[in-house]
């Protein structure tokens, strides 16, 4: 599996409270200090809305997770995580919790300046003007929901032009959360072999909403069973835990693109998503 790099970047500022006073650097805020939050960033220049998660932690800080992408002087870097601070917390009129950070969390270098939670439970993210969403997400309950012991899939996808996986993202239908270390996969109903003898597996690790995975796909040309691509996987648990939306930096993950106009992998411009059943 993939190595997970944790990069954090945290711009340190006083805090205010919800009547705009100051309060002490790295005070306790009763909401939404330690809660957990899914779902997507801002989906322009992508193929598609990347999945992501974001947990308010216990100062006044969050910490945002995905498979984040930006350029500096012409080079690429990408993070598994990116840190910003709240600036302020105010209750609108409208019951609405409105917090002030500024954080970029794309290449598109948009800042985000708002959060808002409505109801306590749904965040939109918006720029300074209002103008560009850069994240939408809803809340994770605190019990979360393990994956040990499941087993999930892409729905069913006539367009597949992989043979025996007539579901989209193919790489992960089917995988199955054996243990809690170790995935294995099922294709046209019998275990993915790694040899003859062989069943494939690959750890992962869950860590609240997150599961660092991996999917496979056999060497084009090659004997089936006789040479594995492994290719490293994201995925963020849905609120109900029925779901997870997937995502990869590998280019060799078999994910939607728009250069594939024929739709194998999934529905373009769709965020890939994994059921369990």
């Amino acid at each position: 599996m993939k190595k997970i790099v944790t990069i954090a970047v945290i711009i340190f500022f006083a805090g205010c409270d919800k009547k705009g006073t100051s309060m002490p650097q790295g005070a306790q805020y009763a909401f939404p200090k330690n809660t957990e939050w899914v779902g997507t960033l801002d989906g322009n220049g992508f193929q598609y809305r990347p999945p992501c998660s974001l947990k308010f932690n216990t100062d006044n800080t969050f910490t945002m997770y995905g498979n984040f992408l930006f350029f500096s002087n012409n080079a690429e870097t990408r993070k598994d995580s990116i840190s910003g601070t709240i600036l302020s917390t105010d209750s609108l009129p409208d019951g609405r919790i409105r917090i002030t950070t500024n954080i970029i969390t794309t290449f598109n270098n948009v800042v985000t300046k708002y959060i808002y939670i409505s109801n306590r439970n749904k965040i939109m993210a918006v720029s300074a003007d209002g103008s560009v969403a850069t994240f939408q997400l809803e809340l994770f309950p605190a019990a979360g929901f393990p994956v040990i012991g499941t087993q999930w899939r892409g729905v069913s996808w006539p367009k597949s032009q992989v043979s025996f996986v007539p579901y989209a993202c193919p790489d992960l239908s089917t995988i199955v959360f054996q243990d809690a270390i170790n995935t294995v996969y099922i294709r046209n109903g019998l275990p993915v072999m790694l040899t003859q003898f062989t069943q494939l597996q690959h750890t992962y690790k869950q860590i609240g909403a997150r599961v660092y995975m991996a999917g496979y796909k056999y060497l084009p040309g090659s004997p089936e069973g006789a040479a594995v691509i492994i290719n490293a996987y994201l995925g963020i648990l849905a609120p109900a835990g029925d779901r997870m939306m997937v995502d990869s930096y590998s280019p060799d993950a078999r994910l939607p693109n728009y250069i594939n106009t024929n739709e194998p992998y999934g529905p373009n411009g769709q965020t890939p998503v994994i059921y369990k059943y």
